[in-house]
């Protein structure tokens, strides 16, 4: 990792890592996400047991209060596991959008104890702006209204709440929306990474409770919440990485051709070198991206959107590679490796994709030190 891991940092890593390797069994996996179950309740109850979705809410609210580093170490597990469960979406919007709303004790309560699932709904059909939407909060004698729609919620299958991205009188708000309101429609379908996606339809009256933030709070929220799922999701994507290659490894060291081990000729080690090399450039990366955040350098931002472009770039090349180094074995649902490509490239689009982080990346000043 770009730097020492601190006693509790190892310690959330290795509990994290042994419960997965225990409880999380690729085969159930794949038969619950043919059967059309995208979450397990129950793997997230022992989330919330566990205190991961406490992980990123402040100790006054009964939080753990920890920071970037100890989310994208869970982050990391997940994209190794292919964790299905959307603990990515639900710390960044608690981190970074809860945390803005009147009610945050009450709501970040609900999602530390398990009982809400919050994720964020941004996108939008028709080739609309993400960051300018065209979905609509108003106010007529008191009362809220949101009409509108998303599209391509990430994990929105397995959402109890969804946090809406809407344009308002004041500018930008976020708006907080159970998914079973009267007035939301959602449709659910399948994604080729076997989250569940979804888009949804508002028509639906609010009370001032479920309004998060507007204006210029609501802004700064976007901000935070769009650098944070960009180092959450590289993390993601580097367990995704590091555990393609990790399979690759042991698939040559036993696969025999020609009288010997596919991983004793150099023209593959060589390969596999490179696989590594890149993977490893890419964690450092993805953690000095996790250290500037939670140190609030002035260029955590580029660092946020450098990790995204790095991790996507990375871990397709590795995937791919991989899948390649497997032969027509990888292609078969039954066989993890493809499961990590597939993985990958989705979580290459969350929030932005690798072009718009790269122009991003770009048009931010360098801070100065």
């Amino acid at each position: 990792m770009a730097a020492q891991m601190t006693q509790d940092q190892t310690l959330l890593r290795d509990a994290a890592e042994r419960y997965l390797r225990d409880s999380y069994n690729f085969n159930e996996r794949r038969e619950r996400i043919a059967g059309g179950t995208y979450s397990d309740p129950r793997q997230w109850q022992a989330f919330s047991d566990m205190g991961w979705l406490a992980l990123p809410i402040e100790e006054d609210f009964g939080g753990l209060g920890f920071g970037a580093r100890e989310m994208a170490i869970l982050a990391e597990l997940c994209g190794q596991f292919l964790v299905t469960e959307p603990l990515i979406e639900a710390m960044a919007v608690s981190h970074a959008i809860l945390g803005n709303s009147a009610q945050k004790e009450l709501l970040l309560a609900q999602v530390g104890q398990g009982t809400m699932i919050p994720v964020a709904a941004i996108d939008e059909a028709g080739g609309a702006a993400r960051l300018s939407p065209t979905t609509q909060l108003t106010e007529d004698s008191g009362q809220w209204r949101l009409t509108g729609s998303k599209q391509w919620i990430s994990a929105g299958a397995s959402a109890t709440h969804l946090a809406v991205l809407a344009n308002s009188e004041t500018g930008l708000a976020w708006v907080l929306v159970p998914v079973d309101a009267n007035g939301v429609t959602r449709n659910i379908y399948p994604t080729h990474d076997g989250r569940g996606g979804a888009s949804v339809e508002f028509d639906v009256s609010l009370d001032d409770a479920r309004v998060i933030a507007t204006g210029e709070i609501a802004q700064d929220a976007l901000t935070a919440y769009r650098e944070l799922a960009m180092v959450l999701s590289s993390a993601e994507t580097l367990g995704a990485t590091q555990a393609a290659l990790d399979t690759t490894v042991d698939y040559t060291k036993q696969r025999i051709q020609f009288g010997q081990p596919l991983a004793s000729f150099q023209a593959l080690q060589h390969r596999m070198s490179d696989m590594l090399i890149q993977t490893e450039l890419t964690r450092s990366l993805v953690y000095a991206a996790c250290d500037a955040a939670d140190a609030g350098q002035a260029d955590c931002g580029r660092f946020a959107r450098a990790a995204k472009v790095k991790a996507a770039t990375v871990g397709r090349k590795v995937s791919q590679e991989a899948i390649q180094l497997h032969g027509g074995i990888a292609t078969t649902d039954e066989y993890i490796v493809g499961h990590f490509f597939k993985r990958i490239t989705a979580l290459e689009s969350w929030v932005c994709s690798k072009g718009e982080a790269l122009k991003e990346f770009m048009a931010l000043p360098v801070a100065q030190h």
